[in-house]
C-alpha cells in the first residue's frame, strides 16, 4: 500500500461466498487504522476489509472457518502474500483488514488480453508462475506461534486469487478455504468445509474425486495456470462442468503436450510433470517446481517486471473505466414453476458496472470464479411426445421426461417410434437427445443400421456366461479384469437388468432398468435436490440434450464437484447391489462400448471387489460357504496363471497366497488374520472368497 496511490474507491465486488470489499476511510473503523499506521486526521488510506454477511454468518461452522482464516493468514509473511493487517468484530460482524493491492487479478488480466488480440511474453507467463511458486512455497512452511509447521493448504489456487499490481507485484490472496492438514486446527463442525472447493478448472484430480488433498494439489493447479499462460487459452476446457471435472480426474492434459512442442526443450516436461495425475508421482512442493522453471527465464527480472506492471496498468483502467467489460446477463425469478423462485436468465442490455460479477460465459472459455453454463430459459418445456412401439402400444402425449425414464428402463426401445408434436415419427435411435439413454442391452444399437432392403444383423453371442448365484459377479469382474477386457457385463436377474461396462478391465459405467437407480431419483432419495426440482430439471432437459446432469449444474441446484461426487457413489452403489444377487446370469459381450450418455468413472476394480466380499459377509451370504469347516484345509494352486501372479491384488489377498504355500486349516487362517483383537473375525474370510473365485487357492 503506497502513499502515493490515490486511486477510486474499490468497487463492490464478490470474492467468495461470504465476503464484501469495501473502501474504508480513517474514521469509519478510526481504531483500526490507528492500529495499521498513525496518521493525520483525514489522511486517506486503503485497506480491503472482508467481512461475513449476515446470513452465512447463521450456518453452522461459519464462524470457526472464518477465525481460521485469520490465524491462517497471520501466519504468513512473505512479499508474495497478501499481507492480513489486522482483524476483529463490530455490532457482532467479524471482519479482517487486508493489503490493498492496486491492480487486477489474474483472471482479469488474463481477459484482457484475450479481448485485445495479446498475449504474455514467455518470460512474463514464468515470471508470474514462479512469484506465484514462491508465495505458494510461504503458505505451505507457514508455523504457528509456537514455532509448529501449519501443513497448511490453500485448495484454491485460481487465477482470481492472484492479484498483480501496477508495479508488477505478484500475490496470492484469500486464504477462506484454506486449513492446516494438523487436525487440531480444524474446525471439526462446519458444513461449509463440504462445499466444492477451488475453481473447477484448477481443481487437482484428488480434489475432483474426494480424496485428501496436500500441498501437492496446490502444485497442480499452480502449474495449470502457468500453462494457460504459457498455451494463451485454457488447459482442461469442454461442453459442461462436468466434461471439464473429467478431463482434471484423468489428468487430460494433451492440450499442453501438444504446445509444449513450441517452448525449450525441457519446460514442457517440467510442468507435466507437475501435472501428474498421481500425487505420488507430482512436483513434490512449490518450491521445487520454481526451482525447475527458473532456468527458464532468461529475460532480467526487471525488465520483465516493468512489461507486466504496463499490462496489469491497462488492465487496470480498462476495468476502471468500464470499457471492453462483458456485458451481464440479468438474472429474474420464475415463482410459478414447481413452487419454486428459480433463476431465468434472459439475454437482454445491462449497465457495464454490473457486468463482471454477473457474466455468465460458456465453460471452455476463462470463465469468471462465480460462472457457471448459460442457461437461456427455464421455461417448462410445452412440448409433449408421442410414442409408438413395435408391438403395436400407443404412448402419449407425455413430457420428454417420462420419455427419457421410459428409454432408460427399457420400456422404449432403439426401434419404436417417437415424435414431438406434430414432428414426423422417426426412430428413438435417430433421436440425438433419446439414442444417449438407450441401454446398450439391445446390443443392436451397436450395430452398424442394415443396409436398404436388409434385415437388421443378429445380435452377437456372448463370449462367456458366469452364474450370479454364490457370489459369481466377483467371478464376472475378476476375470475381466486379470484379461484386461473391455465390453460388457449384461447382468440379468428376472426382469431386473444391469450393465455393467468395462474398459480394460476397469469398471466404467453401469446402467439399470431400475427407476429408483436412476440418478435423479438417487440424488431426490438422498436429500440433494427436491422433488420439486427434479421435475423442473426434468422439464428443461430437453435444452441440454437430455443431460441430466449438465442441467442441474447449468440451473446451479447441486455444485458440479459435488454432483461428480454423488454420481460416482451412484455408480458405485449400483455395481456394489449385484454382489448381493442369489441369481441371476451375467453374459460378457466383447468390446460392447458404454452408452452415449453414460459418464465415465475408472473404479478400482479390486476396491470394489473387496467392497462387494465385505458387503457379502455382512449380510451373511458367505456364511453357508464357511459353515462347519474349521477343519477344513485349504491350499494354494501350485501353477498359477501369469494374470494372477502380476494382478495388483489387496494386501489380505497377496498376504494369504503367501501363508498359503502350504496347506492350512481355515481355523488357524482365523487365528492369524485376526489381528484387530476379535473386531475383524471375518477378515481371512474375506481373502479367502477373492482367491477362491479368481481360482488362486482352492479346498483340500
Amino acid at each position: 500500500m503506497r502513499d502515493s496511490e490515490r486511486s477510486p474507491p474499490v468497487t463492490t465486488g464478490r470474492l467468495g461466498p461470504y465476503t464484501l470489499v469495501d473502501r474504508l476511510a480513517v474514521g469509519g473503523m478510526a481504531e483500526v487504522f490507528r492500529a495499521l499506521e498513525p496518521r493525520p486526521a483525514g489522511e486517506p488510506r486503503l485497506v480491503v476489509v472482508k467481512r461475513m454477511l449476515p446470513h452465512v454468518a447463521e450456518e453452522p461452522g461459519a464462524s470457526e472457518m472464518f477465525e481460521l482464516e485469520r490465524r491462517l493468514g497471520a501466519a504468513v509473511r512473505h512479499p508474495n502474500v497478501v499481507e492480513l493487517f489486522a482483524a476483529g468484530e463490530k455490532d457482532g460482524q467479524p471482519y479482517l483488514v487486508l493489503e490493498y493491492v492496486r491492480g487486477v487479478d489474474l483472471w482479469r488480466l488474463m481477459r484482457h488480453l484475450l479481448r485485445t488480440g495479446q498475449a504474455l511474453d514467455p518470460s512474463e507467463a514464468l515470471y508470474v508462475g514462479t512469484e506465484l511458486l514462491a508465495g505458494l512455497h510461504a503458505v505451505h512452511e507457514a508455523h504457528d506461534a509456537e514455532g509448529r509447521a501449519l501443513e497448511m493448504v490453500h485448495r484454491d489456487v485460481s487465477p482470481s486469487n492472484v492479484l498483480l499490481s501496477v508495479h508488477g507485484d505478484v500475490k496470492l490472496g484469500d486464504f477462506g478455504i484454506a486449513h492446516p492438514l494438523r487436525a487440531q486446527f480444524v474446525p471439526a463442525s462446519s458444513s461449509l468445509a463440504a462445499r466444492a472447493k477451488g475453481k473447477l478448472g484448477y481443481l487437482s484430480p484428488e480434489q475432483v474425486s474426494g480424496a485428501r488433498a496436500d500441498r501437492r494439489s496446490d502444485v497442480f493447479s499452480a502449474a495449470v495456470i502457468v500453462a494457460e499462460l504459457l498455451m494463451g487459452r485454457p488447459l482442461f476446457a469442454g461442453g459442461s462442468e462436468l466434461a471439464v471435472l473429467l478431463a482434471i480426474r484423468d489428468a487430460n492434459i494433451h492440450p499442453w503436450l501438444e504446445y509444449a512442442a513450441r517452448l525449450p526443450a525441457g519446460l514442457g516436461e517440467v510442468i507435466a510433470r507437475a501435472l501428474a495425475r498421481d500425487p505420488s508421482r507430482r512436483t513434490p512442493s512449490a518450491e521445487a517446481l520454481r526451482r525447475e522453471l527458473l532456468p527458464y527465464q532468461t529475460r532480467p527480472e526487471t525488465d520483465v517486471r516493468r512489461a507486466l506492471a504496463a499490462r496489469v496498468a491497462a488492465a487496470t483502467a480498462a476495468h476502471d473505466s468500464g470499457a471492453g467489460l462483458d456485458r451481464a446477463t440479468p438474472v429474474a425469478l420464475r415463482s410459478d414453476l414447481c413452487g419454486l423462485e428459480t433463476p431465468v436468465v434472459r439475454g437482454s442490455d445491462a449497465a457495464p458496472a454490473q457486468a463482471h460479477d454477473e457474466q455468465l460465459t460458456p465453460v471452455g472459455g476463462w470463465t469468471h470464479p462465480e460462472a457457471t453454463t448459460p442457461v437461456r430459459s427455464i421455461d417448462p418445456d410445452p412440448i409433449r411426445y408421442e410414442v409408438r412401439t413395435t408391438d403395436g402400444r400407443v404412448l402419449g402425449p407425455i413430457p420428454f421426461a417420462q420419455v427419457v425414464e421410459a428409454v432408460a428402463t427399457g420400456r422404449i426401445g432403439p426401434d419404436d417410434l417417437v415424435r414431438a408434436d406434430d414432428d414426423a415419427f422417426r426412430p428413438v435411435r435417430e433421436v440425438t437427445s433419446l439414442r444417449r439413454h438407450l441401454p446398450a442391452s439391445s446390443l443392436r444399437t451397436t450395430l452398424p443400421p442394415p443396409e436398404p432392403g436388409q434385415a437388421p444383423a443378429a445380435p452377437p453371442a456372448p463370449s462367456q456366461r458366469i452364474s450370479l448365484a454364490d457370489g459369481g459377479i466377483i467371478s464376472a469382474l475378476a476375470s475381466s479384469a486379470l484379461r484386461g477386457a473391455t465390453g460388457l457385463w449384461l447382468c440379468e436377474q428376472g426382469d431386473i437388468r444391469k450393465e455393467v461396462y468395462v474398459d480394460r478391465g476397469r469398471p466404467t459405467f453401469v446402467t439399470s432398468n431400475l427407476a429408483s437407480e436412476l440418478l435423479g431419483e438417487y440424488l431426490v432419495a438422498r436429500g440433494v435436490i427436491s422433488r420439486g426440482e427434479l421435475e423442473m430439471a426434468l422439464a428443461v432437459m430437453p435444452r441440454f440434450e437430455g443431460r441430466l446432469g449438465d442441467t442441474l449444474a447449468a440451473l446451479g441446484l447441486v455444485e458440479p464437484v459435488q454432483l461428480f461426487q454423488h454420481i460416482a457413489t451412484q455408480v458405485r452403489e449400483k455395481l456394489l447391489d449385484l454382489f448381493t444377487w442369489t441369481r441371476g446370469e451375467a453374459a460378457f459381450y466383447q468390446g460392447v462400448s458404454g452408452p452415449e450418455s453414460g459418464f465415465p468413472l475408472a473404479l478400482d476394480v479390486w476396491e470394489i471387489l473387496e467392497d462387494g466380499i465385505r458387503r457379502r459377509v455382512v449380510q451373511g451370504l458367505e456364511d453357508a460357504r464357511f459353515a462347519g469347516r474349521g477343519d477344513s484345509v485349504l491350499v494354494a494352486i501350485p501353477a498359477l496363471s501369469t494374470e494372477v501372479r502380476e494382478a495388483p491384488l489387496p494386501a489380505d489377498a497377496r498376504r494369504l497366497l503367501a501363508v498359503l504355500s502350504r496347506p492350512r486349516p481355515l481355523r488357524e487362517l482365523h487365528r492369524m488374520f485376526d489381528d484387530r483383537g476379535g473386531r475383524d473375525p471375518r477378515r481371512a474370510e474375506r481373502a479367502i472368497v477373492l482367491l477362491l473365485h479368481v481360482g488362486a487357492i482352492r479346498w483340500a
